[in-house]
């Protein structure tokens, strides 16, 4: 056994350590991360460590890798405010001024996020009275939520500066005891959507300022990009229900669906829109895929699944987007109390329940949000669409965000689409399938639905009914020739 002294240790042993210790270590990025990083790393290391020759050629290659990385990958940062910026391409309608920023379900937990204007998320779980408020120095702008799959507490909060991986401690101390890690990535902000993987291994991350899509590891706080040319930032990404598609929008007229599965490696998929951009998407069952543009009220389905039996068809068959329904913007007459409404125009956001079954649209300026109902068939290749009915609010209000419930059985009749209001009234609609469908028209049994809210108090009022017995009108235009005239008008549709 060797005995060290201090006399032994003299000052050249250090320095030779630290110099052979900060080489490996340049090595071993090199190895794990490649060239770039490796350079990166040696131009951030103390100059002492590694000789000032090589340090000053790190540095300078860094800046022009920096350079040439901003003019190729980089666009111009986008304004906060009025057409074309970040509250522009956010699925959350008058966001600057909503008291409601965005909300998401838990895919397998009773347990809804709120996000609202103060920079703060709250989370009501069913069973639990405490509803543990998130604040971070970190979390400014919330822009979209996303919970990990099969992490129950474990949530992704799209922030201005970066990522926040919350894990929330549920409970009496919950406020004291949740903690966030903040992912971030040079040139990587605002992040404006964020989307966990169904497997819930891997997370990604976009912004509008950033053509790099992140694909982050969380247990490592690291993050992969996917660089790809063309289309300039991204505005917001989601992934398919079984994992092997994922779809990014671009903030210009391109928009890219990524095959993810393995073995084989990532690729994309290159589709673009006549105009505008895509400002709306959603994924279905049997990777089923809507979307529509920022210029068009039609929304389109594009086909994803392929059938490996069918041979003929996958080597005749082209994949193309057809039409589905325009939701071109018309004015009517209410049959309820005479006044004039709007429906229609340019979407802001689409959500389809799990099931494949309703589509709840959000539009730019109307203040009814439009239910349709669907069905798709062959294997995700065609999709079916009938008019359902309308939702509004109370006086006054308008929607700025929706999301469904998604745990609950396939065989269940019953859905239930969240709402939030302009008033900061948090709203749980039920959507039964209790329903008549003929060739041309869908009826009620049943009348109008109600159902309960609860507003951001800390007072849950989910089921309680006799707060506001009228919550939300539905309207079902079926009572005349000219009524179903008229809501065919405002949702007229195409057939491909």
């Amino acid at each position: 056994m060797t005995i060290w002294s201090n006399r032994l240790i003299d000052k050249s042993y250090i320095s030779k350590c630290c110099t052979d210790s900060v080489f490996k270590r340049i090595i071993s990025v090199w190895r794990e991360k490649g060239f770039t990083e490796a350079l990166r790393f040696a131009a951030s290391a103390d100059s002492e460590h590694v000789t000032k020759v090589i340090h000053w050629i790190a540095v300078k290659l860094t800046w022009a890798l920096d350079s040439m990385e901003k003019g190729i990958f980089q666009r111009e940062a986008l304004p906060t405010i009025g057409s074309g910026s970040i509250a522009d391409i956010v699925p959350t309608r008058d966001w600057n001024t909503s008291i409601v920023r965005c909300i998401s379900w838990h895919p397998h937990c009773t347990r809804l996020a709120v996000a609202t204007r103060d920079d703060r998320i709250r989370i009501f779980s069913e069973g639990i009275s405490g509803i543990p408020i998130l604040r971070h120095s970190a979390q400014k702008f919330v822009y979209q939520l996303s919970w990990s799959p099969y992490a129950g507490r474990v949530l992704a909060a799209a922030c201005h500066i970066g990522v926040l991986i919350w894990t929330i401690e549920l409970g009496a101390a919950s406020n004291m005891l949740s903690h966030a890690v903040l992912l971030k990535r040079r040139n990587h902000s605002p992040v404006t959507s964020v989307a966990w993987h169904p497997q819930g291994n891997i997370l990604v991350s976009c912004s509008p300022n950033d053509s790099n899509m992140i694909v982050w590891d969380v247990s490592k706080e690291e993050g992969v990009p996917l660089k790809r040319v063309g289309g300039g930032g991204l505005c917001f990404v989601h992934w398919s229900f079984c994992g092997s598609r994922l779809f990014s929008a671009t903030c210009r007229n391109i928009f890219r669906v990524w095959r993810s599965g393995t073995p084989t490696p990532w690729y994309a998929e290159r589709w673009t829109v006549p105009s505008g951009r895509i400002a709306a998407a959603c994924f279905g069952p049997d990777l089923a895929l809507i979307f529509a543009s920022s210029d068009d009220p039609v929304i389109f389905s594009l086909p994803l699944q392929e059938n490996i039996f069918d041979t003929k068809s996958s080597f005749d068959e082209i994949n193309v987007a057809y039409p589905l329904i325009n939701l071109a913007e018309v004015t009517f007459t209410s049959d309820v109390n005479e006044d004039s409404i709007t429906v229609g125009g340019r979407i802001v956001a689409m959500e389809w329940d799990p099931s494949g079954r309703y589509l709840a649209v959000l539009f730019h300026k109307s203040p009814l949000i439009a239910l349709i109902l669907t069905r798709i068939s062959n294997l995700g290749k065609a999709v079916e669409v009938k008019p359902f009915c309308f939702i509004q609010g109370l006086s006054g209000e308008v929607p700025n965000c929706i999301n469904f419930y998604k745990k609950y059985p396939s065989t269940d009749s019953i859905v239930c689409l969240t709402i939030a209001w302009s008033s900061g009234r948090i709203q749980h609609f039920p959507i039964s399938n209790n329903y008549v469908m003929s060739d041309d028209v869908c009826l009620l049994k049943k009348g109008p639905y109600t159902c309960g809210d609860y507003a951001l108090d800390e007072v849950d009022r989910c089921l309680d009914k006799k707060v506001r017995p009228r919550a939300s009108i539905v309207y079902v235009y079926n009572v005349s020739i000219e009524g179903w005239q008229t809501i065919c008008a405002t949702l007229s549709l195409i057939y491909p």
